[in-house]
């Protein structure tokens, strides 16, 4: 029971501390990520150690929970419109950037360190994935802001990222094999990777129609919520299904996602804005458990060495890579210098897998942790600054795709209050929309004489109780009602009018309701 308490004391840590530090980084125009990297450095082992061990132990669980959510999300963003305009320009990037740094750093290792051929492979392969935990919210993060848009750079670097991954945990499942005494490398290598990336395939796609058609074409999910709450769970038994069935997981998790939104576009977005939510506690929990496992002596341990196999593999090895991949793409050289950046950044495989090797007691195990520590300390924060510095110099902005990804908006609504009360149904009418849609509300009213203004304060006085619980502001303004509401409205930005029914009682609200339909640009709702 006390290790119990314990570990929720430890939860409500991470959750406090790894939002109030994402919150101060993000107020230095710098990713929260990169904040929450940082609080889980300092509350883990190896800082303050107020991270309890409980917890601690539970960690990976957690991070494939949340790595879940947002390939899922991933998933549910990709355009295949966009990926199919670039031909096999994924697959290339799924292939060569890794293979290339894995091969440089192999290289480097063997003839600097003196390290076994399959022990400098071992190296390569935990070092070269990119980091879905870093990639995908910065490249759904571009797309909902419209940065290379029009080429689907995003979808490109997703999808690219996703199998590259997968060829990097398999291979290095091989090699880990080999340095343990296991197989040698050869035909079997490549059909294994075959059997992973198409299983991946196949799995997911399967369970994305099959998600697709139990949700929207039954009555078992009753409202959205309950649909993501099925969609996740089944989601993440995909994910831990496939080290047992021989297919990548987290592939197939994105899959899932892409076959919901190519099945059923309705669903694909009911489910895509709760995952929006439920990102919200699972990018805290995902960025600070990953900044605990960054062990700061281990990375001084690493030394100067590990900096230059670093930099030789990621120079000579994922940069040519990417050139090379895209170099029959219609991408443009600044977008293949940006996506040389956003490729880099390293977190989630390594966290994962990083350990194994001396786990099992193998050579140098130890060494390849440290260089584990120190590719996640140094690629994370390049490559998450980057993308965000280079994104509005290198990429041209385009249109957003609503039915692709979430966009965020903060509504607004005017509701013209006369001082005859007529305007009362349009401002209750406003009051259930804003409730809906989480709108601000602005009241106004135009005195046009000077007489009126106290009447309209006495209305919206007395009733108030139909929107209390919604942010709003009250306005009396003067001049010509039908141009003061319309110049109110561009001021404030609004989204919506409302007012009163022209049939009114009152001549001047039917003649300023009539004027304001006739000239407004913003929509206007007549109750």
């Amino acid at each position: 029971m006390l290790g119990e308490i314990v570990m929720l004391y430890g939860a409500i840590l991470v959750l406090l501390v790894g939002f109030f530090a994402g919150h101060v980084v993000g107020k230095l125009a710098i990713p929260r990520l990169l904040g929450m990297l940082l609080a889980g450095i300092l509350l883990g082992p190896h800082g303050f150690g107020w991270i309890e061990g409980e917890l601690l132990a539970l960690s990976s669980d957690i991070r494939v929970l949340a790595l879940v959510v947002i390939l899922l999300r991933a998933g549910l963003g990709l355009d295949k419109d966009k990926i199919k305009a670039q031909g096999s320009t994924a697959l290339l990037l799924g292939i060569l950037p890794c293979t290339l740094e894995a091969a440089v750093l192999a290289v480097t290792t063997h003839s600097l360190l003196g390290w076994s051929w399959v022990h400098a492979w071992l190296l390569g392969w935990v070092i070269c994935a990119e980091s879905p935990a870093v990639l995908v919210p910065l490249m759904l993060r571009l797309k909902a802001e419209g940065w290379g848009a029009k080429s689907g750079l995003p979808d490109l670097v997703l999808a690219g990222g996703a199998l590259s991954d997968v060829v990097a945990i398999t291979v290095f499942g091989i090699v880990l094999d080999m340095a343990g005494g296991g197989r040698a490398l050869g035909a079997m290598a490549f059909a294994t990777i075959l059997m992973q990336v198409v299983g991946g395939l196949v799995a997911g796609f399967v369970v994305g129609r099959f998600l697709a058609m139990l949700l929207y074409d039954t009555n078992l999910a009753k409202n959205p919520t309950q649909e993501t709450l099925l969609a996740l769970t089944i989601a993440t038994l995909l994910a831990l299904c496939g080290g047992k069935w021989g297919y990548s997981g987290y592939l197939a998790v994105m899959t899932a996602g892409f076959a919901i939104v190519n099945t059923n576009e309705i669903l694909a977005r009911r489910i895509r804005g709760e995952l929006n939510r439920v990102w919200v506690v699972a990018e805290i929990f995902l960025f600070v458990l990953i900044g605990a496992e960054v062990n700061l002596p281990m990375i001084q341990d690493a030394g100067g060495i590990g900096v230059l196999l670093l930099a030789m593999g990621l120079l000579f090895g994922r940069i040519p890579g990417i050139l090379l991949a895209t170099a029959k793409s219609s991408l443009s050289s600044k977008e293949k210098v940006f996506m040389s950046v956003g490729y880099l950044a390293k977190a989630t495989v390594q966290a994962a897998i990083g350990a194994v090797p001396l786990a099992m007691g193998l050579p140098n195990g130890e060494l390849i942790l440290a260089f584990a520590v120190l590719a996640i300390a140094i690629t994370a924060p390049i490559g998450a600054l980057g993308t965000s510095f280079l994104a509005p110099r290198l990429l041209d902005k385009g249109p957003v795709d609503p039915t692709k990804v979430t966009v965020e908006e903060r509504f607004r609504f005017l509701i013209a209050l006369d001082s005859k009360g007529s305007a009362l149904a349009a401002l209750e009418e406003a009051a259930r929309f804003a409730r809906q849609t989480d709108a601000k509300m602005l009241v106004v009213h135009i005195d046009q004489n000077g007489q009126t203004s106290h009447l309209a304060t006495s209305i919206y006085d007395g009733s108030r109780y139909l929107f209390s619980d919604i942010e709003h502001d009250f306005v009396v303004g003067s001049g010509e009602p039908s141009e003061a509401i319309i110049e109110l409205a561009t001021m404030h930005d609004v989204d919506l009018i409302f007012m009163g029914n022209s049939d009114s009682s009152s001549p001047t609200s039917a003649s300023t309701t009539t004027e304001v339909l006739k000239r407004s640009v913003v929509p206007v709702m007549v109750v």
